[in-house]
């Protein structure tokens, strides 16, 4: 087994800001009804039949003032008490703001920083090398697995988030069907999973029949009580176009999937889900493979918001997605799996948010090579074994909670190719 890092999840740090502001805006309630009632408790002071009593009961009048305006301004007053609960509606607002900008800044800085740190190291291993090889393509991959991190600087100084949340309603993306091609019983295809590496291991066969792009599976798996869930598989990019294709795995996908809009694979994949037979109360595990990771992501999201599919659980490999998991409602637990020297998981330019439904796995695995290192068979199949063999809080409530998908007494594989029409 190798070294992992892991980061958020169920054994993560937490500060809760929601909880925070609710309890403030407790607070500032309790400041209006108190302040509220002082004010008009003050009314009194002055009213006319308090004031003309004076005449009547001189010492009473007095005793009364002293001891209303004692009760209403005095220390731990009634004005002091609305006063208070006031500073702590603001002092709790301000610490959530300060907690929620602190998690945005690490998000944001934290790989930037690292890749800054690492970059002498990585020239170091790249002039090696290219003294070693005399191959300057060896070289630049040498320096970027010593570096993965240093593409969270490229891609921020650049601007590429900021230009392609501006340019994203402008992809032509078109819209996406779903081409059913039968069922799959190869291998580990015809085999209920058992384990996270088996669930890999589907994606990475799914990801080698992918002649045509787009290929997909719909994994509907039985219970021995009769229950079901339901396992979908995504590919990642095929295509490196950039312009009008059929292809949905081209980089219109990348760029919207990355910012977190949806595109016509996610609808494609959704419409697979319907001709597949998955019922809305099915519970479902979406996995995913670089580009088919951040589909997954914002698949999750949009069918859980609109409650087509109830998706339960998202696994992503390679996959950049910082910049949208956030967007995962609590109910979807997320686990996103890292090879340290993949450079692909950092193209979005943040590290993903440490919470407790999204949980980071990273572990060193690969050959030093761009695609070797961002790999299903040589890399992330290796992550998946180091994941499943650690003792890491979140690791294992992450697993723990997925357990009825390892329990599979029979599996049906339908598959598909989403394509792009528009």
């Amino acid at each position: 087994m190798g070294d992992v890092d892991v980061s958020g999840g169920a054994g993560g740090l937490e500060a809760r800001t929601e909880e925070l502001e609710l309890l403030a805006r407790r607070f500032g309630g309790v400041a209006t009804d108190c302040l509220g009632s002082s004010t008009s408790l003050h009314g009194y002071l002055v009213d006319g039949a308090v004031t003309t009593s004076v005449v009547l009961d001189p010492s009473g009048w007095a005793r009364f003032e002293t001891e209303l305006v004692g009760a209403l301004d005095g220390l731990h007053g009634l004005s002091w008490l609305g006063l208070r609960c006031g500073a702590l509606d603001g002092e709790l607002r301000a610490a959530a703001a300060a907690y929620r900008a602190v998690d945005q800044l690490d998000g944001a800085l934290h790989d930037e920083v690292l890749g800054l740190v690492r970059l002498p190291g990585a020239f170091v291993a790249a002039g090696t090398q290219l003294a070693h090889s005399h191959d300057p393509a060896a070289a630049a991959q040498a320096g970027i697995a010593a570096d993965p991190m240093a593409a969270d600087v490229v891609v921020n100084e650049l601007g590429l988030p900021a230009a392609l949340v501006a340019a994203a309603a402008a992809l032509p993306d078109g819209h996406g069907l779903a081409v059913p091609l039968g069922t799959d019983s190869r291998g580990i295809a015809g085999r209920p999973p058992r384990r996270l590496t088996d669930v890999v291991g589907d994606l990475a066969q799914r990801n080698a029949d992918d002649a045509h792009h787009g290929a997909i599976d719909v994994r509907i798996i039985t219970l021995a009580g009769g229950g079901r869930r339901v396992i979908v598989d995504v590919t990642g990019t095929k295509s490196w176009s950039p312009g009008r294709t059929s292809d949905v795995t081209s980089l219109t996908t990348n760029g919207r999937a990355l910012v977190g809009r949806n595109t016509a694979y996610e609808q494609g994949v959704l419409s697979a889900m319907h001709k597949a037979g998955v019922r809305p109360e099915d519970d479902v595990m979406l996995v995913g493979h670089s580009e088919g990771g951040m589909v997954a992501v914002t698949t999750a999201r949009d069918a859980v918001r609109c409650g087509r599919f109830h998706v339960t659980h998202v696994v992503t490999a390679g996959s950049p997605v910082g910049r949208t998991v956030g967007e995962l409602p609590r109910s979807v637990q997320v686990l996103a799996l890292e090879n340290s020297t993949d450079v692909v998981p950092h193209l979005d330019g943040v590290a993903n948010p440490d919470r407790p439904n999204v949980t980071t796995v990273s572990s060193a695995h690969g050959d030093h090579t761009v695609d070797g290192d961002h790999s299903l068979d040589t890399a992330y199949h290796r992550v998946a074994a180091d994941t499943q063999a650690s003792p890491d809080a979140s690791v294992r409530a992450f697993l723990g909670s997925a357990d009825d998908y390892f329990r599979g007494t029979h599996v049906t594989t339908h598959t598909f190719q989403v394509v792009r029409h528009y």
